[in-house]
């Protein structure tokens, strides 16, 4: 897994750059859109996609600090830079990542 030195550059090691959600890589705004239905998130536009899924997490129990215990069926899991490979897209929307 790889990442070029530009992007490297625009994104810290420790910045989201995508969501890994039932086994597919989804960009931030995707996952954001994807959850809020899901999990009956009121006014989501107001709100980030972290605090979009923070509030899910609390709706069903979910420890996000503990990502090994749900399975990216269950709940998304974050993505930082090192963990994508170049050229990779958004499984819903294509956009790069």
């Amino acid at each position: 897994m790889t990442t070029s030195v530009k992007e490297e550059a625009l994104t810290g090691a420790t910045d989201i750059i995508a969501y890994y959600y039932g086994e597919k890589t989804v960009c931030p705004d995707c996952t954001k859109d994807l959850a809020a239905p899901y999990y009956l998130i009121d006014s989501p536009e107001s709100f980030s996609t972290e605090q979009v899924l923070d509030e899910a997490a609390k709706t069903v129990g979910i420890n996000r600090h503990d990502e090994d215990s749900y399975t990216s069926y269950e709940f998304p899991k974050v993505l930082y830079p090192d963990d994508l490979v170049d050229g990779e897209k958004c499984f819903v929307c294509g956009g790069a990542l």
